[in-house]
């Protein structure tokens, strides 16, 4: 009797955790990763943080080398093995490798070939134009970077914020150009005019409301003219304004897309192909708070949901819960996070959105190091149900964002939030905890 022949195509977070979750329920399949790069499960979030110096080994980025996937957990991993095409009658893909093309068969398959970034139009194809996805993509830019000493950052979301911090690290003068008012995508004015000024106080020029319309080589430098009239010479721009999921190859096999372009799956991370599953950047996720669905690629997600897939590509029956779209990221001295629905999205999802915004202290004020912590709150006046928050300060975000985290997951109400025994220490916090006093204030503004 064949043995059962699990194929994963694509090796970063989503698909390594779903063929190590197949190895652990089939012991005796046969599991292999098709990966079109040189490197799995590698933490391409930790990118900007070897840029800036922070993370000083290069091989540090990656969690585990192919040989210990090989060795240890018996999965066979082809590098430099791109996948074409799938093919659902005959349950074929078609891939190529080092110039030559060939095909295998899976009785399972998973999808979870990522996202790429997206460039702009007049962009495409410029000179010393760079994106941040991969490792093969940081080792280009790196050996570039050595050689520039002024950089353009398109976009001023998570990972343009963070390229630029890494920027000013080694030296090098940065701007980021934005086409909005306000940089970091579901914070209000207030907390992202907050940011801004942390952003501008480390030297960072910033350029809002406005576009890249183009770009004119000379001399090894680049000329950009903006959709606002304005000019400036440059060495070096590193697009950072979000991605597309890679999700063509599904598309030409006949699967269902969704939002964005993504793998439409269910909640157990099957597409319109019983044999078939997706997951990571890929693949649609739902919003816990709403149930709709949703693009929001993020790396936990992306871990949580390949480990699913594989689970359930194995036989199982493990649900995913979606997401609330938590996120945290360092600007400089400033910690920042957000999760679940801002006022505005709220009210536009239909809720009666009530926020409030609270300014107490990371730790008892008396106590060393002690800085001031913003939160905002939204909750839904009928229901009482906590909807979202948005948290800046030097210090203590992420621990308390999670606390909001739990909170939409486990549906609590305003009053819930107010029982909790949150910790008490004046090294760590006050004895007022912020959320509780957040929580507080917006209760009284809900009666």
């Amino acid at each position: 009797m064949e043995k059962e022949r699990f194929i994963v195509v694509g090796g970063d977070a989503a698909g390594m955790s779903a063929a190590s979750r197949i190895r652990k329920r089939r012991p005796e399949s046969e599991v292999v990763v098709y990966e079109a790069g040189q490197y799995v499960s590698y933490s391409a979030c930790g990118m900007p943080f070897h840029i800036g110096g922070v993370v000083k080994e290069f091989n540090s980025l990656v969690h585990y080398s192919v040989e210990k996937f090989r060795k240890e957990r018996n999965i066979e991993i082809k590098l430099g093995a791109t996948v074409t095409a799938i093919n659902r009658s005959t349950r074929e893909i078609t891939f190529t490798s080092q110039g030559t093309a060939g095909k295998d068969h899976y009785d399972h398959l998973v999808i979870a070939t990522g996202a790429s970034a997206k460039v702009p139009e007049n962009l495409r194809g410029v000179p010393h134009v760079y994106t941040l996805r991969t490792l093969n993509d940081l080792q280009g830019f790196e050996s570039a970077l050595d050689s520039v000493q002024d950089v353009t950052i398109v976009g001023a979301g998570y990972i343009g914020l963070e390229l630029a911090e890494s920027m000013r690290s080694r030296g090098k003068m940065a701007r980021i150009i934005q086409h909005s008012d306000r940089i970091l995508r579901g914070f209000d004015k207030q907390l992202s005019g907050a940011i801004m000024d942390e952003v501008l106080t480390n030297s960072v020029q910033i350029l809002m409301n406005t576009e890249i319309r183009q770009v004119e080589e000379f001399g090894g430098n680049l000329k950009v003219s903006l959709s606002n009239g304005e000019s400036f010479n440059t060495q070096m721009i590193v697009v950072a304004t979000g991605v597309r999921p890679n999700s063509q190859m599904a598309k030409d096999a006949g699967l269902e897309l969704g939002v964005s372009g993504t793998i439409r799956v269910n909640e157990y991370m099957e597409t319109s192909d019983p044999l078939i599953f997706a997951a990571g950047d890929v693949a649609c996720s739902y919003n816990m708070i709403t149930g709709k669905e949703v693009y929001m690629p993020l790396a936990t997600g992306s871990n949580k949901s390949g480990r699913i897939a594989g689970e359930n590509a194995a036989g199982g029956r493990s649900k995913f819960a979606g997401i609330a779209g938590t996120e945290v990221v360092k600007v400089f001295s400033l910690e920042v996070g957000k999760t679940g629905l801002d006022h505005d999205e709220a009210i536009s999802e239909g809720f009666d959105a009530v926020s409030s915004t609270i300014t107490s202290t990371s730790r008892s004020s008396y106590y060393p190091g002690s800085s001031p912590l913003t939160i905002k709150m939204t909750a839904d006046r009928k229901s009482r149900r906590v909807l979202g928050a948005e948290i800046i300060g030097h210090e203590g975000v992420a621990k308390r964002i999670d606390v909001v985290a739990t909170a939409i997951y486990s549906k609590l109400t305003v009053d819930d939030m107010l029982g909790v025994d949150y910790s008490y220490s004046p090294p760590f916090a006050p004895t007022w905890e912020p959320i509780l006093v957040a929580a507080d204030v917006l209760s009284g503004k809900l009666e």
